[in-house]
């Protein structure tokens, strides 16, 4: 009778699995199939087809599929390569502890055998708590029984709310990880706009002061527009970071989001001096001069902003020197994480200007930049279903159009697992 074989059946999200079908004809083609609902109920699938071999046996960490939604020897391809059934699905709701993946084997269009694995998005062994207090909007997540653990603070892009996906993750590493809001929930802010550096302290603060955490091991973890972020406090706070860990940042500060006419940080009631933008004039007369290809907007010919962000570097090169984070006032260790094929905005240019500026300056800080060819902007973590965030198109709302964040599949899921294991590392190097 055939058989699946899943190992580990229930793991972290992080942990790869060894997924075998045994017991079935010798050199027989079957069909693997993958699927899975997110928390909204949409429903995401992959398969591959393999030969077995003599002995009526596949090990889908051993071979390359004949054909499916991957191609090459990849183990966790059918987690990693799944996509959304209905393509205009924006995004997989990871809002959930337990994900529940179903695979089924088929012979000729005929179901043999299937099984059920779980993937976890939190530790049994994490405890989780509501923040709300000083004025702090987050998350704190932390591993139970465990007293004296580095801190680490995540903090979100652009999108604003609580980061928790990527904080409940790092906190079964050994973490104490407080996933901070800072605009767009509860009372904070709505927009990306006028946040004082102040209340980022304060969180520094206030996590220093935990009785489990030790308060001379803390550390930064911020993505796109919180990747610039966390180079900022570092620059303005150092002698209250220890690491910092900068993923599709920018050298620059920019402006509000999506205000562009406002300052996005402040500091002792003062803005930030930022990096103007081009206006919609400057980008359609760019698109008419041919300086930046013309894109419609649509599903089907998204827009690409990279562009837009290396045209005002040119624009406003005047502003560059005074809207430049000041990097050289970081006194702890860096890792910079970017993908070559970023089409939101320039990241492995700006993390190599960081580095340029760096050795300019004459830094002794150890650090790290990590590009990866072919990934996009949405750099996460290891083996998520592949979404439209990461390398198809996405819709913003706030500019009704159609854009893309850049990479494919397969070099976003290389980035995704090496860069998390990067930043494990670089955590563990620094803080342990």
């Amino acid at each position: 009778m055939p058989k699946i074989t899943v190992l580990p059946k229930k793991a972290l999200i992080d942990i790869p699995v060894k997924i075998s079908i045994s017991n079935i004809t010798a050199n027989e083609q079957i069909t693997v199939k993958a699927s899975c609902k997110d928390k909204n109920k949409d429903t995401w699938t992959s398969q591959a087809t393999f030969q077995a071999n003599d002995k009526g046996s596949v090990n889908i960490a051993k071979q390359s599929p004949l054909a499916g939604t991957y191609n090459g020897i990849h183990p966790m391809g059918l987690l990693w390569s799944m996509a959304p059934i209905d393509k205009k699905i924006q995004h997989f709701s990871f809002d959930k502890n337990t994900l529940e993946i179903h695979l089924s084997v088929y012979s000729k269009d005929k179901l043999i055998v299937e099984t059920i694995f779980y993937r976890l998005f939190i530790s049994p062994d994490t405890e989780k708590i509501k923040i709300r207090e000083q004025g702090i909007i987050g998350t704190l997540f932390y591993p139970k029984n465990m007293k004296n653990v580095p801190g680490v603070i995540v903090l979100p892009g652009s999108s604003g709310g609580i980061p928790e996906n990527k904080a409940q993750l790092l906190a079964a590493h050994g973490y104490a990880v407080l996933a901070l809001g800072y605009f767009g929930i509860d009372d904070l802010p709505k927009d990306l706009s006028n946040i004082p550096l102040e209340y980022f302290q304060k969180a520094l603060h206030w996590l220093k002061k935990k009785s489990n955490v030790n308060d001379k091991k803390i550390a930064l973890l911020g993505s796109s527009r919180g990747g610039e972020l966390v180079l900022l406090l570092a620059s303005t706070f150092p002698e209250e970071i220890n690491a910092v860990v900068s993923c599709v940042p920018s050298n620059l500060v920019y402006s509000g989001f999506p205000q562009a006419s406002k300052p996005a940080w402040t500091y002792k009631n003062s803005p930030i001096t930022f990096m103007p933008s081009p206006s919609l004039e400057d980008i359609s007369n760019t698109v008419k001069e041919g300086t930046v290809a013309f894109h419609k907007g649509t599903f089907e010919d998204p827009w690409h902003i990279t562009p837009h962000f290396l045209y005002g570097m040119k624009k406003f090169s005047k502003h560059i020197d005074s809207a430049t984070i000041p990097v050289e006032n970081i006194n702890c260790p860096l890792l910079i994480i970017s993908g070559e094929d970023d089409k939101l905005w320039p990241s492995t240019l700006y993390g190599n200007l960081i580095m340029e500026r760096l050795d300019e300056k004459k830094s002794s800080i150890k650090r790290k930049h990590l590009h990866f060819p072919g990934a996009g902007h949405a750099i996460l973590f290891p083996y998520p279903p592949h979404t439209p965030v990461i390398g198809q198109p996405i819709y913003l709302p706030e500019n009704d159009l159609w854009s893309q964040y850049g990479g494919n599949t397969k070099d976003n899921a290389y980035a995704n697992k090496h860069a998390w294991q990067e930043t494990l590392d670089f955590l563990n190097e620094t803080l342990k």
